[in-house]
This record gives C-alpha cells, structure tokens and sequence, in this order.
C-alpha cells in the first residue's frame, strides 16, 4: 500500500473534481473559522474540511505539533500541540520509542512531502513492530500520512502534521500524498499564525496568493522557487511534462498575480516572469519542494 500514482493525471483529475482554493474558501472561510475556534475545535475543523474535499480521505484523529528537532531529526521538545480523537498524549507515548522509529527522520528532512507510514511497512507488518506494541496500539491507531513543515529562519523548528486511522481501518489506496499535501497548505499557513509563528497579515497575504491555484499550478511553483536556476526544460523533465506546458501553467499563474506585482522586472522572455513568480511566491519555500515519487 504505497499510494503512488501518475502525479500529474492525480493532480489533475484532483483539481477538476474539488476547489477547495476558491476565493470564498481560502479568503474568509479558513480564516473566520480560525478566529472562532479553539485548538481543538480548528483540528477538527480541519480534518472535517478536508473529508470535504477528498472523498478518499477519512482520518479517525489528528495531530499538530509545532517541535524541535535535535540532530537526528527526532524531536527534542515542543512548543504547540493539539491532539484530536486520541486515547492519549501523542508525545507522551512518543517519547519511549523514539528511538525505534524509522519514520519521523524522514518526514522532518523531506519538508513538505506526505509520507505514509506504509511507504516503510505494510500495516499487517508494523503490527510486528516494537512500534506497534508501544506506540500504535497505545494511541488505538496505526495507518497515517504526515506531513512536516519549515519555520521560517529556524531550521531546527518543524510545524508537522499527522493524520491517523484506527486499527481497524485504513486510508484507502486510491488517497495519494498529492492530495493530501496540496489540502494541508493552507492550514500550515494558518496553524503557524495561530501560534504566533507569522503575523496575520502575513498569512492572509499568502492565502490571498494561492487563491485560485490548482494542484499542477502549485507543485509547478514549489519546484521553481526550490531551484537555484529556473529553467523551463528542467522542471519539464522533472514533471515529464513538455517545456511548453510548464510555461503555459507559469503564464496563468503569472497573468493571475499581475496587478499585486510590486514590481516588475525587465527582463526579455520568459525569464523575467519566472524570476517575478519566484519573488512573489518566495513564501512556499518553507512547505517544500515537489518530489515526484518514481517507485512503484
């Protein structure tokens, strides 16, 4: 059970089916529920928003923790937490096995990218972990899917989250990190203003930019501003998509953000709009870059 798919037919037939970056939604709907709701309540907003939206998607509880990281990728301490449907304390149960986990070095090193703990075992296989007994079981979950992201200038801090189902059940097949990755956003966002990481015009301002952004739109940006150069032909073999297709995904977003330019750069051809759209969406460094998965 790897959830791996052809990424950009995901994407694509993802951003026909949903928009949950429409203006009404990243605009006020994310926002005023923020304002209105405790930790708690907001997870579970959260959780409930994304069921919403994916129809394969049915997490049985919910984490986020705001944590730093010690030289190992393991985490040393948190600062923020909040746990939804759990039997108990998360870390707690955590902190005794940490040494036995295979996963969460993965996840703070690969920022922005869903790993399902099936990308390492099948659930039938971690019931024979030491993991399993000790953490799993604790908590009565075992299938989940996170997702770490990076606090601006602090690269020893991690905003991560955590989706789980019970032991009894499982995230379907068909749910891919895709979907997943490009549904979290916006809650990054508005989790780190919550917890006084960025301001709140901050992260209006970067919720105003997404709006409207499909999914191959996004990962497209996300990959340019990873790049110490933008070249069209590199993100194209990258995506397996032809150059002409990335310019045209670049020409939408590009024509999208015009009138919130401050500046523009004059620079002839493509290069002086790929340089403005990685100024402009600079944010995104801290969810990361797109890496398509090539398994199987």
């Amino acid at each position: 059970m790897n959830h791996v798919k052809s990424k950009l037919a995901t994407v694509r037939s993802f951003s026909k089916a949903s928009s949950p970056y429409a203006e009404t939604k990243l605009g006020s709907t994310l926002l005023a529920a923020s304002r209105e709701r405790t930790d708690s309540e907001f997870a579970s907003f959260q959780t409930t928003w994304m069921r919403r939206h994916i129809p394969d998607f049915d997490a049985d509880a919910f984490s986020v923790i705001y944590c730093q990281m010690d030289s190992n990728q393991m985490i040393a301490g948190a600062r923020n937490e909040v746990f939804l449907n759990m039997r108990g304390n998360e870390l707690d149960v955590y902190r005794s096995v940490q040494h036995l986990d295979i996963i969460r070095p993965t996840i703070m090193r690969n920022i922005g990218t869903g790993i399902f703990n099936t990308d390492f075992h099948t659930l039938d296989a971690w019931r024979d972990q030491p993991m399993y007994q000790n953490y799993y079981e604790q908590l009565g979950l075992l299938h989940t899917v996170s997702i770490a992201y990076e606090i601006p200038f602090q690269t020893d801090l991690r905003l991560q989250f955590t989706y789980f189902k019970s032991i009894e059940t499982s995230f379907p097949q068909t749910l891919t990190k895709d979907e997943v990755e490009y549904l979290s956003i916006p809650f990054y966002f508005i989790w780190a203003q919550r917890w006084g990481v960025i301001d709140e015009v901050s992260c209006e301002k970067c919720l105003q930019l997404m709006i409207g952004l499909n999914p191959t739109q996004l990962f497209l940006l996300r990959d340019l501003i990873a790049r110490p150069r933008y070249s069209l032909p590199l993100t194209a073999e990258k995506f397996g998509i032809n150059p002409r297709m990335v310019n045209h995904y670049y020409n939408q977003v590009y024509d999208a953000i015009l009138k919130q330019l401050d500046v523009k750069y004059k620079i002839e051809g493509n290069a002086s709009k790929m340089v403005d759209l990685a100024k402009t969406f600079s944010f995104l460094h801290f969810i990361g870059d797109y890496r398509p998965n090539r398994g199987t």
